[in-house]
């Protein structure tokens, strides 16, 4: 019960930076910005929105993976609690195994968007991507907590 709660409290802080993440530009008087010769100010503009662009796409990255990893261990959970399952348990934690798969399928489509996205479209992908989290993560939640009453019901009989 404290480990699925943990995992929820890190959804739910993983949904908050999300939601609350700002990317900041630098600006620079050097005539270098990482070791990269800069010419006008249209060529700095290009570094820094280029830099801005990675550095958004590691941190959604990133951010995927956990959420991916968070959903792993739920299902490993799941999977060890089904061995053991009879009855109309079994069917819950099943019906729950499924949901946590398709929301493990949702980021997994979104982190190859993701890595698909061109610097043009990324804009769309970037809040299309942040908005799938946020449903998997309000998902990946619900199913945590009719887990867990699940698994409590089961210790209860026991």
């Amino acid at each position: 019960m404290k480990t699925l709660l943990r995992i929820v409290t890190m959804v739910a802080l993983t949904g908050l930076m999300l939601s609350l993440t700002q990317c900041e530009t630098r600006s620079t008087n050097d005539d270098r910005e990482d070791g990269i010769e800069l010419g006008t100010n249209d060529d700095r503009n290009e570094v820094e929105v280029e830099s801005e662009y990675e550095a958004e796409r590691n941190e959604l990255r990133a951010d995927l993976r956990e959420l991916r990893t968070d959903i792993d261990r739920e299902l490993e959970k799941v999977d060890r609690k089904l061995e053991d399952a009879e009855g109309e348990s079994k069917t819950r934690l099943e019906r729950a195994k499924k949901d946590l798969s398709d929301e493990r399928a949702e980021v997994d489509r979104a982190l190859e968007d993701v890595d698909d996205a061109s610097e043009e479209e990324w804009t769309e992908v970037k809040v299309a991507t942040r908005n799938t989290a946020n449903d998997v993560e309000n998902a990946f939640r619900k199913l945590g907590n009719e887990v867990a009453d699940l698994f409590d019901n089961e210790d209860e009989v026991e």
